[in-house]
């Protein structure tokens, strides 16, 4: 006795990212006589399907997100699946929903403390750490030692910069982490935190520039050519808790403790990100506007360079 063809799910709820290819995975069928199995498909949405010369199901068209082909135009795709045995018809219901490729998006230029960004995301290959820590400005001093210069607190002269004998490296003085109010003495105590994450610069679009770009930003806090790292708003001298709590996460992920730094805290991401227009994702737009008014309009002071 001829038994009919089978499926292993009584119907199927599938879905598939748009620029992935144009076949469907996860749909199995067999004969329980080894008859050769012949498909068809049928219903609201077949003339956007055929079935591969394996057997399997597959769009005519590569799917898109942005334009639907759907007869609902909801990226929704309704079809019969039918396994035919020369004797038996077995037939199920697909249902395969089209999914965004966010890296294909074009990017919606809005405001954040009066400054444009770019909102979207972008794809990028696989993150590699530009080098620190050059000398801008060629004076034996890295761009690591020049920012612990600016940011150095001497508390009226109670706590002076001491640099090295040959005047190029900092020993000691005073640093106050802005992220959790407490204070360091020794240079070796203290981290220079990039506050826009190499890694986050890199997959908001650094990740597509030429190396020497990369490697300018990493140092610099900027993709211009001389600026120099002291009057970049993108380094902090923190230390190497706060910096390791923080990680590389955007403010949706990680605040500083120090709630009365949030402000300021925001005010410097948005203008790295506005400044070397480096996107920003849709969550993380949505948590910075919804702080913004409690912040104010006042931007940021510009920050001189070294004597």
């Amino acid at each position: 006795m001829n038994r009919a063809p089978v499926f292993d799910q009584a119907s199927y709820a599938l879905s598939v990212q748009e620029n992935t290819g144009t076949t469907i995975s996860g749909i199995s069928f067999s004969d329980p006589d080894a008859d050769p199995i012949t498909l068809s498909i049928s219903g609201t949405d077949s003339e956007a399907f055929s079935v591969t010369s394996i057997g399997s199901l597959a769009f005519i068209t590569p799917p898109d997100f942005e334009t639907p082909a759907d007869s609902d135009q909801n990226n929704e795709y309704s079809i019969t699946l039918s396994a035919y045995d020369g004797k038996l018809t077995t037939s199920v219901s697909v249902v395969i929903t089209v999914t965004n490729d966010v890296s294909d998006d074009e990017a919606a230029e809005r405001t954040l403390f009066g400054l444009s960004v770019d909102v979207g995301e972008v794809g990028t290959p696989t993150y590699d750490r530009p080098s620190t820590w050059d000398d801008e400005d060629g004076d034996c001093i890295s761009d690591r030692h020049e920012i612990l210069i600016a940011q150095h607190l001497e508390g009226e002269g109670a706590y002076p910069l001491v640099m090295s004998s040959n005047g190029c490296f900092v020993e000691t003085g005073r640093w106050l982490d802005p992220y959790d109010n407490i204070y360091y003495y020794s240079a070796s105590d203290v981290q220079i935190d990039h506050l826009v994450a190499l890694y986050e610069s890199w997959i908001s679009g650094l990740g597509n520039l030429d190396a020497a770009l990369q490697r300018r930003f990493a140092n610099t806090g900027s993709l211009e050519e001389g600026v120099l790292p002291e009057t970049s708003h993108n380094f902090l001298a923190v230390g190497a808790s706060s910096n390791g709590e923080k990680g590389s996460s955007d403010p949706t992920e990680w605040m500083p403790r120090n709630e009365a730094y949030h402000c300021i805290y925001l005010k410097k991401w948005v203008l790295t990100k506005s400044q070397n227009g480096l996107l920003i994702d849709q969550a993380e737009f949505d948590f910075i506007e919804g702080r913004a008014a409690d912040c104010g309009a006042e931007p940021l002071p510009e920050l001189p360079p070294n004597p």
